[in-house]
């Protein structure tokens, strides 16, 4: 997905067309192999495709619905929520990295007011942060991209007095 982004970022600034076109036929194969032996994750997975559809279509690199198109991921990201169905508080292979494609795919409803989408996935996000909250409590792994994803998250204000007490939780690991 990193890999189809790249190409159409390219192409918008190079005027390169043949870039996009490359960028489309990955597109469309990416999305032929959708299917539930896809991973979990960020880094090579659900969440990163889901992401950088999100991220294609805000950007104005394709057009379509976004909820229509990520309904099926996004029914996965409230069942994986649900379930517990991770571990680890990695961007890449943690619970981090399905924080973030929630984020990216409630960030246009602050502007723009809330779909069904963006309420239903709010709604998870607030599990997804106190599910954060636990595994930092006993977890000794890196929380880098944890206070990444926190510090992204601050400033849109939603459910900001947790937030608020993660990001203080983990400064304080870091004697801050």
């Amino acid at each position: 997905m990193g890999i189809a982004i790249a190409l159409f970022r390219y192409a918008r600034l190079s005027g390169e067309l043949t870039c996009e076109d490359v960028g489309c036929e990955l597109l469309d194969e990416i999305y032929e192999h959708l299917d539930s032996s896809i991973p979990i994750s960020f880094g090579s997975g659900l969440w990163g495709i889901g992401w950088g559809i999100e991220y294609l279509i805000q950007n104005g690199y394709m057009e379509g619905d976004a909820d229509e198109v990520l309904k099926d991921i996004d029914q996965c990201a409230a069942r994986c929520i649900h379930a517990y169905g991770m571990s680890g508080l990695s961007l890449n292979n943690g619970i981090v990295g399905l924080g973030r494609y929630i984020l990216i795919r409630i960030i246009p409803t602050f502007l723009k007011g809330d779909t069904v989408s963006s309420a239903f996935l709010k709604e998870y996000l607030i599990y997804l942060i106190d599910w954060l909250e636990e595994r930092l409590e006993y977890t000794n792994e890196s929380i880098d991209d944890l206070l990444d994803f926190l510090f992204d998250l601050y400033p849109t204000g939603f459910y900001r007095t947790k937030v608020s007490v993660l990001i203080e939780k983990c400064m304080n690991r870091y004697n801050l």
